[in-house]
């Protein structure tokens, strides 16, 4: 179980089932210390990116800590994104995902080039979720040194295996290419409903089997995670 999970889906976004006092509430009970809510931003419909939560929501739920995040998406292959900027100063976390906003005959070559675009378009942005996944291929190696080079992470993620939507292969494959470049990963839930809150059980199985070293699991405890985002927390304000 994860210690801080920096990937969940409240209502927001369309596709989840929970409130965000119902998540974090959840999270506290299976002993989270952090919980980040990263909704979809505004370029996946059914979502509803609301600046009230960002400007005025504080920490509603003992015990716990809210991390104020976004599910961003490109916007066209040139590096745009779907980020409000006048909310960037208040989120504690960017997580970026290539999702059906994206062609989906870019190739590998194409979609590897729009991830490097991102981030040097875009350099707060923290983390890249399920990477490969939805046959958006990626230069793993190209991806992972680039990520490494910008502060980024790259996301293992758990709902991809616990509801076989990935090939573990593909999981496996971009382990491999981020401890070969050093890069660091953050494991994620991807929850949308209760019982995903900090699941890690199939990737902590498939990163043991790998031998995968611990040093490069941004979210390996909640003292590591929350370092993480009070480090990178300095690019969304020089942003701001």
């Amino acid at each position: 179980m994860l210690e801080v999970d920096f990937h969940c889906h409240s209502l927001f976004s369309g596709c989840g089932l929970h409130t965000v006092i119902e998540l974090l509430t959840e999270a506290r009970r299976r002993g989270l210390k952090g919980l980040a809510i990263t909704d979809h931003g505004p370029a996946i419909e059914g979502g509803k990116f609301t600046s009230v939560f960002f400007e005025r929501l504080g920490q509603p739920v003992e015990g716990i800590r809210l991390l104020k995040g976004i599910e961003a998406n490109p916007v066209g292959v040139n590096g745009k994104i779907d980020l409000p900027m006048d909310c960037l100063k208040f989120m504690d976390i960017v997580l970026l995902g290539l999702h059906y906003t994206v062609p989906r005959d870019l190739g590998k070559a194409g979609n590897t080039k729009l991830i490097l675009d991102i981030l040097e378009k875009n350099p707060f942005v923290d983390v890249i979720t399920h990477p490969g996944f939805e046959g958006y291929e990626l230069d793993l190696d190209v991806v992972a040194a680039a990520c490494l080079k910008k502060g980024t992470a790259l996301e293992l993620n758990n709902s991809k295996l616990l509801y076989a939507r990935q090939d573990p292969s593909e999981l496996e494959a971009l382990a491999r290419a981020c401890a070969k470049k050093g890069c660091p990963v953050v494991i994620g839930s991807d929850t949308h409903a209760l019982q995903e809150i900090g699941e890690d059980g199939l990737i902590r199985e498939m990163l043991k089997r790998l031998d995968f070293p611990g040093e490069l699991i941004l979210n390996e405890t909640a003292e590591r995670a929350f370092e993480f985002v009070e480090k990178r927390r300095q690019l969304k304000t020089a942003n701001k």
